[in-house]
Protein backbone atom coordinates (compact mmCIF):
# COMPACT_ATOMS: atom_id res chain seq x y z
CA UNK A 1 0.00 0.00 0.00
CA UNK A 2 1.16 3.24 -0.84
CA UNK A 3 1.33 6.07 1.29
CA UNK A 4 -0.23 9.05 -0.34
CA UNK A 5 -2.86 8.64 1.55
CA UNK A 6 -1.47 8.62 4.91
CA UNK A 7 0.32 11.96 4.00
CA UNK A 8 -2.91 13.18 3.14
CA UNK A 9 -4.72 12.43 6.25
CA UNK A 10 -2.11 14.19 8.56
CA UNK A 11 -1.96 17.10 6.24
CA UNK A 12 -5.68 17.44 6.29
CA UNK A 13 -4.88 17.44 9.91
CA UNK A 14 -2.18 19.75 10.30
CA UNK A 15 -4.11 22.45 7.55
CA UNK A 16 -7.49 21.67 8.37
CA UNK A 17 -9.81 25.23 8.26
CA UNK A 18 -9.98 27.37 11.82
CA UNK A 19 -13.23 25.99 13.74
CA UNK A 20 -12.83 22.61 11.94
CA UNK A 21 -11.89 19.55 13.62
CA UNK A 22 -10.36 16.49 11.54
CA UNK A 23 -10.48 12.72 12.65
CA UNK A 24 -8.59 10.48 10.69
CA UNK A 25 -9.92 6.78 9.70
CA UNK A 26 -13.27 7.87 11.53
CA UNK A 27 -15.80 5.27 12.44
CA UNK A 28 -18.82 5.76 10.07
CA UNK A 29 -21.06 3.06 11.52
CA UNK A 30 -21.97 2.56 15.30
CA UNK A 31 -20.10 -0.30 16.24
CA UNK A 32 -23.50 -2.22 17.70
CA UNK A 33 -23.98 -2.06 13.74
CA UNK A 34 -21.04 -2.77 12.97
CA UNK A 35 -21.10 -6.16 14.33
CA UNK A 36 -24.60 -6.94 12.80
CA UNK A 37 -23.89 -6.26 9.71
CA UNK A 38 -20.50 -7.98 9.46
CA UNK A 39 -18.70 -4.88 8.26
CA UNK A 40 -16.87 -1.68 9.66
CA UNK A 41 -16.51 1.22 7.18
CA UNK A 42 -14.49 4.28 8.18
CA UNK A 43 -13.84 7.43 6.25
CA UNK A 44 -10.13 8.09 5.44
CA UNK A 45 -10.67 11.73 6.90
CA UNK A 46 -13.64 13.57 8.93
CA UNK A 47 -13.63 16.92 8.75
CA UNK A 48 -16.21 18.68 11.38
CA UNK A 49 -16.99 21.92 12.39
CA UNK A 50 -16.37 22.52 16.20
CA UNK A 51 -19.76 22.97 16.71
CA UNK A 52 -21.21 20.33 14.85
CA UNK A 53 -23.55 21.78 12.35
CA UNK A 54 -21.20 20.34 9.32
CA UNK A 55 -19.16 17.15 8.51
CA UNK A 56 -17.53 16.20 5.84
CA UNK A 57 -16.83 12.60 4.96
CA UNK A 58 -13.73 11.98 2.64
CA UNK A 59 -12.15 9.46 1.12
CA UNK A 60 -9.12 9.61 -1.19
CA UNK A 61 -8.67 7.20 -3.98
CA UNK A 62 -5.15 7.38 -5.25
CA UNK A 63 -4.95 4.47 -6.85
CA UNK A 64 -7.71 2.21 -5.99
CA UNK A 65 -8.83 -0.49 -8.94
CA UNK A 66 -12.37 -0.32 -7.59
CA UNK A 67 -13.32 3.39 -6.03
CA UNK A 68 -17.11 2.99 -6.58
CA UNK A 69 -16.71 0.12 -3.84
CA UNK A 70 -16.40 3.01 -1.18
CA UNK A 71 -19.32 4.50 -2.61
CA UNK A 72 -21.37 2.05 -2.38
CA UNK A 73 -20.09 1.50 1.45
CA UNK A 74 -21.25 4.90 1.87
CA UNK A 75 -24.78 3.92 0.00
CA UNK A 76 -25.17 0.90 2.38
CA UNK A 77 -24.51 2.32 5.57
CA UNK A 78 -26.97 4.98 4.99
CA UNK A 79 -30.04 2.51 4.66
CA UNK A 80 -28.70 1.59 8.13
CA UNK A 81 -27.99 4.66 9.70
CA UNK A 82 -28.95 7.89 7.53
CA UNK A 83 -26.59 10.82 7.86
CA UNK A 84 -28.35 14.01 8.57
CA UNK A 85 -28.42 16.77 5.67
CA UNK A 86 -25.42 18.55 6.90
CA UNK A 87 -23.20 15.72 6.17
CA UNK A 88 -21.25 16.04 3.48
CA UNK A 89 -19.33 12.31 1.54
CA UNK A 90 -16.55 13.47 -0.86
CA UNK A 91 -14.49 11.09 -2.82
CA UNK A 92 -11.28 12.50 -4.32
CA UNK A 93 -10.10 10.61 -6.91
CA UNK A 94 -6.34 10.90 -8.72
CA UNK A 95 -5.75 10.71 -12.43
CA UNK A 96 -3.78 7.39 -11.32
CA UNK A 97 -7.16 5.65 -11.47
CA UNK A 98 -8.46 4.48 -14.64
CA UNK A 99 -10.83 7.22 -16.37
CA UNK A 100 -13.37 4.50 -16.91
CA UNK A 101 -13.42 3.96 -12.69
CA UNK A 102 -13.22 7.43 -12.04
CA UNK A 103 -16.66 7.66 -14.31
CA UNK A 104 -18.28 4.78 -12.65
CA UNK A 105 -17.62 6.65 -8.99
CA UNK A 106 -19.21 9.74 -10.70
CA UNK A 107 -22.09 7.59 -12.06
CA UNK A 108 -22.60 6.16 -8.25
CA UNK A 109 -22.19 9.38 -6.98
CA UNK A 110 -25.65 10.32 -8.60
CA UNK A 111 -27.23 7.05 -7.40
CA UNK A 112 -26.18 7.87 -3.80
CA UNK A 113 -28.07 11.44 -4.25
CA UNK A 114 -31.06 9.62 -5.42
CA UNK A 115 -31.21 7.49 -2.13
CA UNK A 116 -31.15 11.16 -0.40
CA UNK A 117 -27.07 11.36 0.50
CA UNK A 118 -25.25 14.68 0.01
CA UNK A 119 -22.73 12.98 -2.01
CA UNK A 120 -20.15 14.67 -4.41
CA UNK A 121 -16.86 13.60 -6.17
CA UNK A 122 -13.85 15.50 -7.19
CA UNK A 123 -10.82 15.32 -8.59
CA UNK A 124 -7.45 14.84 -6.47
CA UNK A 125 -4.23 16.45 -6.98
CA UNK A 126 -5.62 17.79 -10.83
CA UNK A 127 -2.34 19.05 -12.11
CA UNK A 128 -0.39 16.16 -11.52
CA UNK A 129 0.10 13.34 -13.54
CA UNK A 130 -0.86 9.28 -13.25
CA UNK A 131 3.00 8.74 -13.50
CA UNK A 132 3.29 11.89 -10.98
CA UNK A 133 0.92 10.48 -8.47
CA UNK A 134 2.32 6.57 -8.80
CA UNK A 135 5.74 7.82 -8.19
CA UNK A 136 4.65 10.25 -4.98
CA UNK A 137 2.45 7.04 -3.43
CA UNK A 138 5.78 4.70 -3.14
CA UNK A 139 8.28 7.68 -1.77
CA UNK A 140 9.19 7.05 2.05
CA UNK A 141 7.36 9.01 4.07
CA UNK A 142 9.88 11.33 5.24
CA UNK A 143 10.79 12.16 1.41
CA UNK A 144 7.48 12.75 0.80
CA UNK A 145 7.40 15.14 3.39
CA UNK A 146 10.17 17.15 1.99
CA UNK A 147 8.59 17.17 -1.36
CA UNK A 148 6.31 20.24 -1.18
CA UNK A 149 3.36 18.36 -1.97
CA UNK A 150 0.64 21.45 -1.33
CA UNK A 151 -2.57 19.61 0.16
CA UNK A 152 -4.40 23.91 0.66
CA UNK A 153 -5.68 23.21 -2.57
CA UNK A 154 -7.16 20.42 -1.94
CA UNK A 155 -8.70 21.09 0.81
CA UNK A 156 -10.30 23.75 -0.74
CA UNK A 157 -11.69 21.78 -3.16
CA UNK A 158 -13.69 19.79 -1.00
CA UNK A 159 -16.10 23.13 0.01
CA UNK A 160 -15.93 24.70 -3.49
CA UNK A 161 -17.54 21.26 -4.85
CA UNK A 162 -19.94 21.23 -1.96
CA UNK A 163 -21.32 24.41 -0.97
CA UNK A 164 -23.92 25.20 -3.16
CA UNK A 165 -23.38 28.29 -5.66
CA UNK A 166 -27.12 29.26 -5.35
CA UNK A 167 -30.41 27.82 -6.11
CA UNK A 168 -32.75 27.74 -9.05
CA UNK A 169 -36.52 26.49 -9.09
CA UNK A 170 -36.03 24.10 -6.11
CA UNK A 171 -32.43 22.99 -7.80
CA UNK A 172 -28.98 23.80 -5.87
CA UNK A 173 -26.59 24.86 -8.36
CA UNK A 174 -22.28 23.89 -7.94
CA UNK A 175 -19.44 24.33 -9.78
CA UNK A 176 -18.89 20.56 -11.78
CA UNK A 177 -16.86 18.26 -9.08
CA UNK A 178 -15.70 16.17 -11.96
CA UNK A 179 -15.02 15.78 -15.62
CA UNK A 180 -17.68 13.86 -16.37
CA UNK A 181 -20.22 16.30 -15.38
CA UNK A 182 -18.34 18.39 -17.90
CA UNK A 183 -18.51 16.26 -20.41
CA UNK A 184 -22.17 15.36 -19.85
CA UNK A 185 -22.53 19.30 -20.82
CA UNK A 186 -20.80 19.51 -23.90
CA UNK A 187 -23.14 16.39 -24.74
CA UNK A 188 -26.12 18.37 -23.30
CA UNK A 189 -25.10 21.72 -25.31
CA UNK A 190 -24.71 19.71 -28.77
CA UNK A 191 -28.34 17.52 -28.39
CA UNK A 192 -30.19 20.38 -27.31
CA UNK A 193 -28.81 22.60 -29.96
CA UNK A 194 -29.96 20.77 -32.50
CA UNK A 195 -33.21 21.00 -32.11
CA UNK A 196 -34.98 23.91 -32.34
CA UNK A 197 -36.33 24.72 -29.12
CA UNK A 198 -32.99 24.60 -28.12
CA UNK A 199 -31.64 27.02 -30.68
CA UNK A 200 -34.77 29.36 -29.82
CA UNK A 201 -33.96 29.16 -26.31
CA UNK A 202 -30.22 29.74 -26.68
CA UNK A 203 -30.39 33.00 -29.55
CA UNK A 204 -27.30 33.89 -30.54
CA UNK A 205 -24.48 34.68 -27.66
CA UNK A 206 -21.07 36.00 -28.18
CA UNK A 207 -18.08 33.52 -26.98
CA UNK A 208 -14.96 33.12 -26.42
CA UNK A 209 -14.19 29.91 -24.36
CA UNK A 210 -14.90 26.70 -25.94
CA UNK A 211 -14.15 23.21 -23.98
CA UNK A 212 -13.27 20.42 -25.99
CA UNK A 213 -14.03 16.81 -25.54
CA UNK A 214 -11.87 14.77 -27.83
CA UNK A 215 -13.74 11.49 -27.65
CA UNK A 216 -17.05 13.10 -29.33
CA UNK A 217 -15.01 15.97 -31.17
CA UNK A 218 -17.19 18.64 -29.86
CA UNK A 219 -17.25 21.90 -28.35
CA UNK A 220 -19.27 23.61 -25.99
CA UNK A 221 -19.34 27.31 -24.48
CA UNK A 222 -16.76 27.34 -20.88
CA UNK A 223 -20.05 28.83 -18.82
CA UNK A 224 -22.56 26.28 -19.78
CA UNK A 225 -20.01 23.28 -18.88
CA UNK A 226 -18.85 24.70 -15.53
CA UNK A 227 -21.81 24.06 -13.18
CA UNK A 228 -24.09 21.14 -12.01
CA UNK A 229 -27.57 20.96 -10.88
CA UNK A 230 -28.85 18.67 -8.11
CA UNK A 231 -32.38 18.05 -8.17
CA UNK A 232 -33.83 17.84 -4.51
CA UNK A 233 -34.06 13.96 -3.16
CA UNK A 234 -37.62 12.40 -4.86
CA UNK A 235 -37.51 14.14 -8.14
CA UNK A 236 -39.24 12.03 -10.13
CA UNK A 237 -36.86 9.44 -12.38
CA UNK A 238 -38.46 10.16 -15.56
CA UNK A 239 -36.27 9.76 -18.57
CA UNK A 240 -35.72 13.40 -19.35
CA UNK A 241 -34.41 14.09 -15.43
CA UNK A 242 -32.33 11.20 -15.91
CA UNK A 243 -30.20 13.06 -18.72
CA UNK A 244 -30.47 16.47 -17.44
CA UNK A 245 -30.40 16.09 -13.79
CA UNK A 246 -26.89 14.11 -13.77
CA UNK A 247 -25.76 16.15 -17.10
CA UNK A 248 -26.41 19.26 -14.54
CA UNK A 249 -26.50 21.66 -17.05
CA UNK A 250 -29.81 22.03 -19.58
CA UNK A 251 -30.25 25.42 -22.26
CA UNK A 252 -33.30 26.26 -20.44
CA UNK A 253 -31.68 26.27 -16.89
CA UNK A 254 -29.23 28.45 -18.51
CA UNK A 255 -31.05 30.88 -19.47
CA UNK A 256 -33.25 31.21 -16.78
CA UNK A 257 -30.45 30.97 -13.98
CA UNK A 258 -28.10 33.71 -16.47
CA UNK A 259 -31.38 36.32 -15.67
CA UNK A 260 -30.24 37.41 -12.27
CA UNK A 261 -27.75 35.35 -10.84
CA UNK A 262 -24.56 37.18 -10.56
CA UNK A 263 -22.54 34.20 -8.97
CA UNK A 264 -23.48 32.22 -12.19
CA UNK A 265 -20.21 33.76 -14.19
CA UNK A 266 -17.88 32.95 -16.76
CA UNK A 267 -14.89 33.99 -15.25
CA UNK A 268 -15.81 31.77 -12.35
CA UNK A 269 -16.43 28.89 -14.65
CA UNK A 270 -13.26 28.60 -16.74
CA UNK A 271 -11.09 29.64 -13.45
CA UNK A 272 -12.53 26.56 -11.76
CA UNK A 273 -12.32 24.08 -14.73
CA UNK A 274 -8.77 25.43 -14.97
CA UNK A 275 -7.82 25.27 -11.32
CA UNK A 276 -9.98 23.00 -9.64
CA UNK A 277 -10.82 19.86 -12.32
CA UNK A 278 -7.55 20.24 -13.94
CA UNK A 279 -7.99 21.36 -17.58
CA UNK A 280 -5.73 23.17 -19.77
CA UNK A 281 -6.23 26.30 -21.43
CA UNK A 282 -5.06 26.79 -25.05
CA UNK A 283 -5.04 29.96 -27.82
CA UNK A 284 -6.25 28.45 -31.01
CA UNK A 285 -3.16 28.58 -32.59
CA UNK A 286 -1.59 26.43 -30.38
CA UNK A 287 -2.46 23.39 -31.90
CA UNK A 288 -3.57 23.44 -35.46
CA UNK A 289 -5.58 20.07 -35.76
CA UNK A 290 -7.42 21.49 -32.36
CA UNK A 291 -8.66 24.31 -34.46
CA UNK A 292 -9.61 22.36 -37.65
CA UNK A 293 -11.44 20.79 -35.55
CA UNK A 294 -13.10 23.63 -34.10
CA UNK A 295 -13.60 25.14 -37.69
CA UNK A 296 -15.47 21.58 -38.92
CA UNK A 297 -17.97 22.13 -35.24
CA UNK A 298 -18.44 25.54 -35.69
CA UNK A 299 -19.83 25.10 -39.54
CA UNK A 300 -22.31 23.52 -38.17
CA UNK A 301 -23.24 25.93 -35.17
CA UNK A 302 -21.80 29.46 -36.40
CA UNK A 303 -25.84 30.72 -37.29
CA UNK A 304 -25.84 30.65 -33.42
CA UNK A 305 -22.30 32.29 -32.36
CA UNK A 306 -20.13 34.85 -33.00
CA UNK A 307 -16.70 34.15 -31.58
CA UNK A 308 -15.16 37.00 -30.04
CA UNK A 309 -13.33 39.46 -31.49
CA UNK A 310 -10.04 38.15 -29.31
CA UNK A 311 -10.76 34.85 -31.11
CA UNK A 312 -11.10 31.47 -29.41
CA UNK A 313 -9.40 29.73 -26.48
CA UNK A 314 -10.04 26.58 -25.94
CA UNK A 315 -10.33 24.36 -22.75
CA UNK A 316 -8.73 21.09 -23.45
CA UNK A 317 -9.70 17.64 -21.26
CA UNK A 318 -6.85 16.21 -20.29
Amino acid sequence: MGVLTHFLQSEFSLRKPSGWVCHPEAAVLPKKLCRILGFTPHADVLLEKDDGTRRYWIEFEVSRADPAANHVKFAATHLFSPKPATDVFVSMVSAHVAPGRRNLGATTVSLMRRVGMNAFQTVLFPHLSAQEIKRLNHLQMEKLNGAAVDVAPEISRVFQVSEPLCSFRGSRIHFAGNVLEVILNIRTWNLEMKTPLGRQRWGKRTVTYFVYDGRSRWFAPSKFCAYTFIAPAGTPNTKRSRLVDFAGMSLERYVGIERGEWRFDGQRARTHLVRNLGMVLMDAQDDPMLLDRFKDWFAEFGDVINVSPSGARFIVLK
